[in-house]
């Protein structure tokens, strides 16, 4: 199920990232999807996410964002990463998904290649503001600009460490949801404009 929303300014609360990461899984992959061609768990495809190109695309409007998530498999612990790669110069973010509850409810590990910046935020449907902040936006030398990039996370309980192109990006605690919850994609365009990204190799080890 794809979720087409307004950008909210993203306003709430911080948490500082820890010193520690979280140790990499040796777990066996228990979803390996390439997204070359449209995957049954994003639901159905419409005009602005899609599958085009041998990549799962999602073109967010001007000022908007748009996210899908990979029904079917819920996670706590995991080692989930996915590959990111900008076609367009005005998009605002992307970010990979993970704890989600719902089409609407989920945690959202995103970053800017174009201001070079790295966060983690929650969407809570039924509260307001609907995107809390976990970690606000902060800088970082590990992405690239014209991509592509790889966003790699590792959760153990309440832990997440976070990856950018094999490199360690930080850590921070959040509580995640009893259960755990589904991972997916996120995209944003900006105030210059849309945003046009490509997502491919989402894989999952636990």
């Amino acid at each position: 199920m794809q979720t087409v929303a307004k950008m909210a300014r993203r306003a709430g609360f911080s948490a500082l990232f820890l010193l520690a990461a979280v140790p990499a899984s040796a777990g066996q992959p228990v979803l390996s999807d390439p997204l070359n061609v449209w995957p049954l768990n994003f639901g159905v495809q419409n005009n602005a996410v899609l599958a085009k190109n041998n990549a799962v695309h999602i073109m967010a409007p001007t000022n908007g964002a748009l996210w899908a998530t990979y029904n079917g498999f819920d996670f706590t612990d995991m080692d989930a990463s996915v590959t990111i790669t900008p076609n367009t110069a005005t998009g605002g973010a992307s970010g990979l998904l993970f704890w989600a509850t719902g089409p609407n409810d989920f945690f959202d590990f995103t970053v800017s290649e174009v201001n070079g910046t790295v966060g983690v935020y929650k969407h809570v449907s039924n509260a307001n503001p609907q995107w809390q902040v976990i970690v606000p936006y902060m800088k970082t030398n590990l992405l690239k600009q014209q991509g592509p990039n790889v966003l790699r996370l590792v959760t153990k309980d309440n832990y997440i460490s976070l990856y950018i192109n094999g490199d360690w990006a930080g850590a921070v605690s959040a509580r995640g949801p009893q259960g755990g919850g589904a991972i997916g994609i996120e995209g944003e365009g900006s105030a210059k404009g849309p945003g046009d990204y490509a997502f491919t190799n989402l894989i999952v080890s636990q």
